[in-house]
C-alpha cells in the first residue's frame, strides 16, 4: 500500500490536487474527474487510485479478502483490513500458488506467485462514456483448479469495458491451497464451511462486487458471472450453491464439462477428500491433529510435485456444495437465472495433457458403448483411437453442455446453448477444430497471438459477433439484438443451438441428438446407481 503525502500548492501539483479533490467526494460521486491523471474510487475498505488509458480505467491488484496465510491458510476468506489514504491499484497482484505447465501458454503468462493472492482486477469505461448503472461481468478463470490467473492477457477486460460494461476478474486459491479437506480441519470448525476454499474465494469476490461496484458506476443487481473450463465448472457449482444466492443475476458456462465420460469426477465427497488429506499429511510425518504443523508447511510442500494433472476440485461438503453439481441441475436445485452454456468442437485437444484418458469413456457409456463408438468411427473412415478421442471430448464437454441447458430450460429460465467450431484463419488446415479454451479470446475480444492462441486481426469479425452476443446477454439476459442472427432460446423439443463456425454464426437443430441422448441415458443410469450406493 502507498499513501500519498501532503505537499505545498504549486502549479506542478494541480493535477494531483484534482485527484485528491475527487477522492474527497462521496463514494457515489468518486468516479474520477474527466481529464485528471488518476481515477479514484472510494470502496468500503478505503480509497483506490487506478489508471487511465485507451478509453478505459483500470483498477488492478485490488484486495477483496485478507491474505490467506499463516493461521488463515485453509480457512474461509476473511475481510480486508481497512487502509488510510490512497492505495495504488495500477499493477496486477501475484498469481496464486501454482506450478503451471512447462509449455504454452503458461510460461509466457505466469507471474510471481504467492499465497497472498486474493486480489481482483477491474476495467470500466472512462468517465465520459459512463452513463447510468453499468452491467457487470465477473470472470472466473480455468486451469484444472490447479493453475491460472486473473492477470492473463487473454482475460483482460479492457476491450469489453470499451463497449459499456464493467469487467472484474477474480483470483482464487488453487491446487491444495484451494481445495483441501482434513479431519482436523473439520474438527476445528464443525459448523463451518470447509474444503472449497477456492470456491469461497470466488464467492468473496462476488460479494466484494455487491458491496463496492456501485462506487465504480456498476449495477449490483445486473452481475453476470462467466468462466471457462474449471472456471465454468465453478460457475455451475455457484449456480447450485445455496450460499451463492443473490450474488449474480446471470451465468455463462464455457466448456465446463460434466461427469459423462471423463473417468474421474470433477467433484468428490467430503469423506473421500478428508481421507486424501489425511493420507497426505501422514506421508509428511505430521500428527493427525497438528493443524499448526500443517499451516506451517512451506508453500512448495503444499503445492506438491510440479505439473500435477489435477490437485484440486469441488468438494461436496454439504453446505456450499450440498450435492454433485450435475445432480443439482438434474433436480432443478439451481439458481433461477438466465443461463448460457456451450463447448468447443475439439475438446479432445485436452487429451494432450491426460494421455490415455479416452479409454475411460467406453465403460462409462455402459450398454451403448459399442454403438456410440461405431457412430464416431463412421463406418471405418475414422481410426478407432481417434474416434474414441472424439467420443471422449463430446462425452466430457459437448453432451454435458446440452444436458445442463436442458435442465436449466426445464426450470423455465431463459437458456442459450452454443457450439464453438471456429478455427482461426491462421490455423486452418493445421488443427482439426476449435481447441479447448479457443473461444475465450474472441468472446472477450482479445485476439492474443502466440502461445496456444492463433487468433489475430483476420478473426475480428468473429470476435465482434461473439462478444456482441456475450455483451447483450450480460446487459439483458438475452443475447439477441438488432442486426444479429437470432439465437433461439433452448428447449429440449426443438433442440436448437447457435454454432459459431468458420462461415459465421448459424443456428443448428438436433446436433448429434442420437449420440447425445445415449450419453444422457448412460449418465442418468450411473447417477441412479450412485444415489442407491450406501
Amino acid at each position: 500500500m502507498r499513501t500519498r503525502r501532503s505537499f505545498p500548492l504549486t502549479p506542478a501539483h494541480l493535477l494531483s490536487l484534482l485527484a485528491l479533490a475527487a477522492a474527497a467526494l462521496p463514494a457515489s460521486a468518486s468516479q474520477g474527474v474527466p481529464g485528471d491523471a488518476y481515477p479514484i474510487v472510494t470502496t468500503q475498505p478505503g480509497k483506490l487510485e487506478g489508471k487511465r488509458g485507451g478509453g478505459i480505467e483500470s483498477f488492478l491488484g485490488v484486495p477483496f479478502a485478507a491474505p490467506p496465510i499463516g493461521a488463515l491458510r485453509w480457512r474461509a476468506p476473511q475481510p480486508v483490513a481497512p487502509w488510510q489514504g490512497l492505495r495504488k491499484a495500477d499493477e496486477y497482484g501475484p498469481d496464486c500458488m501454482q506450478w503451471g505447465l512447462d509449455e504454452p501458454p503458461t510460461p509466457a503468462y505466469l507471474r510471481p506467485t504467492s499465497e497472498d493472492c486474493l486480489t481482483l482486477n477491474l476495467w470500466r469505461p472512462n468517465g465520459t462514456k459512463r452513463t447510468g448503472k453499468l452491467p457487470v461481468m465477473v470472470w472466473i478463470y480455468g486451469g484444472a483448479f490447479s493453475m491460472g490467473s486473473a492477470s492473463w492477457p487473454v482475460y483482460e477486460g479492457a476491450n469489453l469495458a470499451r463497449e459499456g460494461v464493467i469487467v472484474v476478474a477474480v483470483n482464487y486459491r488453487l491446487a491444495r491451497f484451494g481445495w483441501f479437506a482434513h479431519p482436523a480441519l473439520s474438527a476445528e470448525d464443525k459448523d463451518g464451511v470447509l474444503g472449497n476454499y477456492g470456491l469461497m474465494d470466488q464467492m468473496a469476490g462476488l460479494r466484494w462486487v455487491q458491496d463496492n461496484i456501485a462506487a465504480f458506476g456498476g449495477d449490483p443487481d445486473n452481475v453476470t458471472v462467466f468462466g471457462e473450463s474449471a472456471g465454468a465448472f465453478s460457475v455451475n457449482a455457484l449456480m447450485a450453491s445455496p450460499k451463492a444466492g443473490g450474488l449474480f443475476a446471470r451465468a455463462i458456462s464455457q466448456s465446463g464439462g460434466g461427469q459423462k465420460g471423463f473417468g474421474r469426477r470433477l467433484d468428490t465427497y467430503m469423506p473421500e477428500a478428508e481421507q486424501s488429506g489425511l493420507d497426505w499429511t501422514r506421508s509428511l510425518g505430521i500428527a493427525d491433529t497438528d493443524l499448526a504443523a500443517m499451516r506451517a508447511l512451506p508453500a512448495a510442500t503444499v503445492l506438491g510435485p510440479k505439473n500435477p494433472l489435477v490437485l484440486g476440485g469441488i468438494i461436496i461438503d454439504g453446505r456450499i456444495v450440498p450435492q454433485p453439481v450435475d445432480e443439482a441441475f438434474m433436480k432443478g436445485d439451481i439458481a433461477r437465472i438466465p443461463y448460457m452454456v456451450g463447448a468447443n468442437s475439439w475438446e479432445d485437444s485436452l487429451l494432450k495433457y491426460i494421455p490415455g484418458a479416452e479409454a475411460a469413456v467406453m465403460p462409462a457409456m455402459g450398454g451403448s458403448a459399442q454403438r456410440l463408438l461405431a457412430m464416431y468411427e463412421k463406418g471405418g473412415a475414422v481410426p478407432r483411437k481417434e474416434a474414441m478421442q472424439h467420443l471422449w471430448g463430446d462425452a466430457f464437454m459437448t453432451a454435458p453442455a446440452r444436458y445442463l441447458a436442458r435442465r436449466s430450460a426445464a426450470t423455465g429460465q431463459p437458456t442459450y446453448l452454443y457450439r464453438f467450431s471456429y478455427v482461426p484463419v491462421a490455423a486452418r488446415g493445421k488443427i482439426p477444430g476449435a481447441r479447448h479454451s479457443a473461444e475465450i479470446s474472441l468472446a472477450m475480444r482479445n485476439q492474443v497471438t502466440g502461445a496456444q492462441f492463433e487468433e489475430g486481426a483476420a478473426d475480428t469479425p468473429m470476435a465482434q459477433d461473439m462478444s456482441g452476443y456475450w455483451l447483450r446477454f450480460a446487459r439483458t439476459g438475452n443475447p439477441n439484438g438488432k442486426g444479429a442472427l437470432a439465437w433461439p432460446r433452448y428447449d429440449a423439443k426443438s433442440d436448437r443451438l447457435m454454432e459459431f463456425a468458420d462461415q459465421g454464426p448459424a443456428v443448428r437443430a438436433q446436433f448429434r441428438k442420437e449420440a447425445f441422448d445415449m450419453m444422457d441415458a448412460a449418465y442418468l443410469a450411473r447417477a441412479k446407481l450412485a444415489e442407491a450406493a450406501p
